[in-house]
């Protein structure tokens, strides 16, 4: 697996709770091609809510906005990577839906498709 900054970053990006899946994951996805990552990508994005896509976007472009964080290369990516999973530009503020989005955006098939968001990145 390609890494940015060591396990320094990694602990920045995910909270301690979420750090025993993302060495999971390391495990079983580290070694995958750029194309096995885009393809599992592809997968995991038909199985989550446009909502919580919209979520991992909005983390997407909070990243890119880091000066001195973020490389030109790697904020081409990023742009790379919200096209492809159909970043939609629309506005979902529904409260109802809130707390599903939330309980969802934890689930492991969104932490997964985060993770492999972030490899196809870096």
């Amino acid at each position: 697996m390609r890494k940015a900054s060591g396990d320094t970053l990694e602990m920045l990006i995910f909270p301690a709770e979420q750090m025993e899946k993302y060495n999971e994951f390391k495990q079983q996805y580290g070694n995958l091609s750029e194309r096995q990552i885009y393809r599992e990508i592809s997968r995991l994005k038909n199985e989550v809510s446009q909502e919580v896509l919209d979520k991992h976007i909005k983390n997407l472009d909070a990243i890119s906005n880091m000066e001195g964080f973020i490389t030109e290369d790697q904020k081409w990516k990023i742009e790379q990577v919200k096209s492809f999973i159909g970043y939609q530009n629309t506005a979902r503020a529904r409260s109802s839906q809130n707390s599903r989005v939330e309980t969802e955006f934890v689930s492991w098939t969104s932490l997964l498709l985060w993770f492999l968001i972030l490899v196809a990145i870096w």
